[in-house]
């Protein structure tokens, strides 16, 4: 399950369960439809709940893709999640992105959206 919602000018998406095809057929024309008027980079939170399983490999390298096309789009991801390995992925992938990425847990919520926004935020 991926939801994502424009609130001035941040994209807040939220993901739960396994990501499917669905999702990002859904995702992809909402996201390139909010890049294609805002000036500069859109700034995300990605909001992983707790149910969150990732994705398949198909839906990894679907996403990868995504991702490379569109990495002159990113503003400042922000991820916010309960997880070890959602920090670590965070880092992991941190360097393949030209936006900056920051993992955030899941009770600092508004603290990261203040972040992705350009605030400081605290760490």
């Amino acid at each position: 399950m991926l939801t994502a919602q424009e609130h001035q000018g941040l994209l807040h998406i939220r993901a739960g369960g396994r990501l499917s095809d669905a999702d990002y057929d859904a995702f992809v024309p909402l996201f390139e439809r909010i890049a294609s008027r805002e000036t500069g980079a859109v700034p995300m939170l990605i909001e992983l709940l707790p149910d969150f399983a990732g994705w398949d490999l198909a839906g990894l390298w679907r996403d990868l893709k995504f991702d490379i096309r569109h990495r002159n789009q990113f503003g400042r991801i922000a991820i916010v999640g309960n997880r070890k390995w959602e920090e670590w992925g965070t880092k992991l992938f941190d360097p393949l992105f030209r936006a900056e990425m920051r993992f955030f847990p899941a009770d600092r919520l508004d603290e990261s959206e203040v972040w992705a926004r350009g605030g400081r935020g605290d760490r």
